[in-house]
């Protein structure tokens, strides 16, 4: 028969374990120093938030700044623009009007020049050899282009100065050149000019600025596949091919657009 144990706990045991186990006061002192902590670790996250807010406010008003002058950039960028088309406009209106008041002009280049020349006599001969009636009285002035040379040197390196000529009327004009268009041998010794053998060549005057914009067209052309070049009452003209269209060159901007610039050429 198994034995039962009877013996009972002793006393001392039991006064051991009460006393192992926390008391209510140590429990709450616990717990109000965790809640100190906790209300330490809010402080520290509300202090940080702030931080951060202020941080992120801070953010907010230099990307408005920025905002404001990116807008302030391109609202200049705009103007810029704005200026530089006005300023083509201007300059394209006053090559025109430049190139208006040279309509009734022309100018022949390859002339000997001597000393005490007739720059009227020389024209009217010249006209007489293309077959073009011309008195004086149909010439409003003839002179030399650009500044005179302190020393006249007749050689094949240093080219004679063009002769401008201004024409009282423009019909008379457009015969003289139609006619020295069809004599493209013509010749200084076919005018009786003493001096160094040259072609004699009859073209439009060109204001400055068309001058050299024709300068830089007749360079590309060919690079690019236009084959024609010419000049015709003022304006530039370049074609592809016969019976294309002619394409008008008015300024830079057309060159670049058709010829491409400059470096490419």
């Amino acid at each position: 028969m198994p034995t039962v144990n009877t013996t009972t706990p002793n006393s001392a045991d039991c006064y051991r374990s009460s006393t192992d186990a926390p008391s209510d006061t140590e429990i709450l002192r616990s717990l109000n120093s965790e809640i100190k902590l906790l209300r330490g670790d809010v402080v520290d996250i509300k202090t940080h938030i702030t931080s951060l807010t202020e941080h992120l406010t801070q953010c907010y008003t230099r990307l408005d700044e920025y905002d404001s002058r990116i807008k302030t950039l391109e609202k200049r960028e705009e103007e810029i623009i704005s200026l530089n088309t006005t300023i083509v406009n201007l300059r394209d209106q006053l090559n025109a009007q430049a190139q208006s008041s040279l309509k009734n002009e022309l100018e022949i280049a390859g002339v000997n020049e001597i000393k005490n020349e007739n720059p009227f006599h020389i024209v009217c001969v010249l006209a007489h050899k293309i077959g073009v009636s011309l008195e004086e009285q149909d010439l409003d002035f003839v002179s030399r282009a650009g500044p005179r040379r302190q020393h006249l040197k007749d050689s094949a390196e240093t080219p004679p100065r063009t002769l401008a000529v201004r024409f009282v009327r423009r019909y008379k004009r457009d015969e003289f050149l139609k006619a020295a268009k069809t004599r493209r041998t013509l010749t200084s010794t076919d005018i009786e000019i003493a001096g160094t053998t040259r072609n004699v060549y009859v073209n439009e005057r060109l204001s400055q600025g068309n001058r050299q914009l024709f300068r830089a067209t007749k360079l590309r052309p060919r690079e690019h596949g236009y084959h024609f070049c010419w000049v015709k009452n003022g304006a530039i003209l370049i074609r592809k091919q016969e019976g294309n269209p002619a394409i008008r060159i008015q300024n830079t901007e057309d060159l670049e657009r058709y010829l491409g610039s400059a470096t490419q050429a």
